[in-house]
């Protein structure tokens, strides 16, 4: 019986992927043996990132996941959210990711940590808790920690939110940890240690 670091050693670019039923799910593009996902291409708009523990087989044919089609494409169609850990002036110094192995949250190693960096940049899409869109970063200070926040392409009311709001970031955009409405109360006001920055 295979286990599954034997079954992780299996998996190549190319290799077809299938469900629980044997339906064709897309084909390996590229995987990351460190975090422990696969990105699969072919059969869903856009890539699907499968972790390693969905892995039933690997035979002949390719890979047999452990769950339906649906899941592949509705659960498994972001990358795995980065949670990052910011300094108290809000510079990002580490974070973590779920692990395709155990589902646990691991560190991120030096070379994913430049890529969570370069997810927070200006024109970035923002959402809030509920994964509703709040519009672009248009701007952040990385002395105070806050970013602006426009929405819609013009600035009908700003929103100036600390970093510490980010929940996690993947390839949809920053993730905040509040919803909407908490946020545009909260958060409408221009913070005094940003105003120099900002320079309203």
């Amino acid at each position: 019986m295979s286990t599954l670091s034997t079954l992780i050693d299996e998996v190549r670019e190319g290799t077809e992927v299938f469900d629980v039923d044997g339906t064709k799910v897309g084909r390996v593009v590229q995987f990351d043996k460190a975090l422990g996902y696969f990105e699969t291409l072919g059969m869903f708009e856009g890539p699907r990132y499968v972790p390693f523990w969905a892995i039933e087989r690997i035979d002949s044919s390719g890979i047999h996941v452990n769950v339906m089609k649906s899941v592949v494409s509705h659960v498994y169609n972001h990358m795995p959210g980065v949670r990052p850990e910011l300094t108290a002036d809000g510079k990002l110094i580490d974070g973590t990711v779920a692990s395709g192995y155990t589902g646990r949250a691991v560190p991120l190693d030096a070379e994913a940590l430049r890529l969570a960096r370069e997810e927070i940049y200006i024109g970035a899409t923002v959402l809030d808790a509920d994964d509703k869109n709040l519009g672009t970063l248009q701007d952040y200070d990385g002395d105070s920690g806050y970013m602006r926040i426009e929405k819609d392409g013009f600035t009908v009311k700003d929103i100036f939110l600390p970093v510490t709001s980010i929940s996690f970031l993947d390839d949809q955009g920053i993730h905040l940890s509040e919803a909407k409405d908490l946020l545009w109360t909260r958060y409408c006001r221009m913070p005094e240690v940003a105003r120099g920055f900002y320079g309203h």
